[in-house]
């Protein structure tokens, strides 16, 4: 699984799948009962700055264009780290994902933005809209800093086999 702005459209690509279409894809829950679950982990502050690069109008005031740009922005950083919790799964590494599925010049894919907010706080990041509170993405925090620790890592090795 790879959520919005962590290599989902990378994720297509690499499968041989119709970018957004919802066929040959799983549900949440047929993920979660998979015999061998795999989720890429991206820090969720550089998720949202990455959502902010493509919605938000004024950076420092972090207002939106539009009532759809904001739906955008959520379903783009929307926490969801929660609904994993309690299930044994693996993780690829968001900023190792290049070294699992290789970007293609011959491919249209997502645009990159490598956003990375450094020491940037959870304050400095939190987008005020009616989706999540600042209290998710500090949650959401959390549970991706546990998970970065405890979970553990599928090699690139062991990526290919399992998707060739």
């Amino acid at each position: 699984m790879a959520a919005s702005r962590c290599g989902h459209t990378n994720m297509y690509h690499y499968h041989g799948l119709e970018v957004y279409s919802t066929v040959g894809t799983n549900t949440m829950q047929e993920w979660k009962e998979h015999h061998n679950p795999i989720v890429v982990l991206r820090n969720p502050l550089d998720r949202v700055m990455s959502a902010m690069l493509h919605t938000v109008a004024n950076h420092e005031g972090k207002q939106f264009n539009s009532v759809d740009h904001q739906e955008f922005f959520y379903q783009h950083c929307y926490p969801y780290l929660h609904e994993l919790v309690g299930i044994n799964f693996r993780i690829i590494d968001f900023y190792d994902l290049d070294k699992y599925i290789p970007r293609s010049d011959d491919l249209e894919q997502s645009y990159r933005t490598d956003s990375h907010v450094g020491d940037a706080t959870v304050e400095d990041v939190h987008v005020m809209n009616e989706f999540y509170t600042l209290q998710d993405l500090e949650r959401e925090i959390e549970i991706y800093q546990d998970y970065m620790v405890t979970k553990e890592r599928v090699s690139v090795e062991e990526w290919k086999e399992l998707t060739h």
